[in-house]
């Protein structure tokens, strides 16, 4: 993932963490796990298509978050950008949603 594309990914899972604990929910629980190897990942200034830092729930969990973002008219349309990429090769890479979510 290119630099920006982690950005947003950090954004969006973020703001998944702060909406569940502004409702008193516990956040959820893939969107820690996506932070956390978001962080231990070097920041890559390329885009590297083929490696899966996400399990196939994490991957449609974040699809979901990254689509409902770049339809969102107040986000930036470098972010719109680099939210759709990501959905793509999140489409690519991970054929099916898993049984939980289709």
């Amino acid at each position: 993932m290119s630099r920006t594309e982690q950005w947003v990914v950090h954004h969006v899972t973020l703001q998944q963490v702060e909406s569940h604990r502004e409702d008193g929910e516990a956040p959820p629980w893939w969107a820690i796990n996506a932070i956390e190897k978001l962080e231990d990942r070097p920041v890559e200034d390329g885009t590297a298509g083929t490696d899966r830092p996400f399990t196939c729930y994490e991957a449609w969990r974040l699809r979901r978050a990254l689509s409902e973002y770049a339809e969102q008219p107040e986000t930036p349309e470098g972010d719109v950008a680099a939210a759709v990429s990501l959905v793509r090769r999140l489409d690519e890479t991970f054929v099916e949603p898993p049984t939980a979510l289709g």
